[in-house]
């Protein structure tokens, strides 16, 4: 282990391996909730108080703008990711899942500001991972339900799609802002992938 010197005091530092592993990571409820845990916080700290501009402008024509992200976001936390649990957790494996609206948030939060939103998504978050924790044992994860659209799916391909879901809309949020300013940047667009990225 190196020792790194800062100033006269000897100081441990700690180097982690890096692992690239192209085969992905296993689902686990540990790893999993820790990414879920966090995705209030990340909103939060990205979209409270900021200028209105922000929260509604979109990219273009069939775009989201943060705010229906997030409103989608809300939607979903209490219609969709607890409610599937507990239908696959039921043993309904031959009747699919309810399908979900995915705009549905939309007109449900209509008016709503962006700090309203996030104070509702915080709260729905911390209610569904308290009921997660209770209702999921790790010798449920290979149970089956039935996706509407996909056929038989296991209980670990939804709590990982749901941590992937949230990623995704960080993304997507991040994405539609930098692209607010694609001309405001000038020259330097040539350095900032972000604005062009799909």
């Amino acid at each position: 282990m190196p020792t790194c010197l800062f100033g006269l005091m000897p100081v441990v530092c700690v180097i982690q391996r890096q692992v690239v592993n192209n085969g992905g990571v296993e689902f686990s409820m540990e790893t999993g909730t820790e990414v879920l845990k966090r995705t209030p916080n990340a909103l939060d700290a990205i979209m409270r108080n900021l200028p209105e501009v922000w929260a509604v402008s979109n990219d273009g024509p069939g775009t989201w703008s943060p705010l229906q992200v997030v409103a989608h976001m809300v939607h979903l936390e209490d219609v969709d990711w607890l409610d599937r649990t507990r239908f696959i957790l039921e043993e309904n494996e031959l009747e699919s899942f309810r399908p979900i609206d995915r705009e549905a948030g939309f007109a449900r939060f209509d008016g709503w500001t962006m700090n309203e939103l996030l104070d509702r998504f915080a709260g729905a978050r911390d209610a569904n991972l308290v009921d997660l924790g209770t209702l999921v044992a790790r010798g449920d994860l290979e149970r089956r339900g039935r996706h509407p659209d996909f056929g038989s799916v296991t209980l670990s391909q939804l709590l990982a799609t749901w941590v992937v879901h949230d990623l995704n809309h960080l993304d997507q949020i991040v994405k539609t802002m930098a692209k607010q300013y694609r001309g405001a940047v000038g020259p330097w667009r040539e350095y900032l992938p972000i604005i062009d990225a799909e």
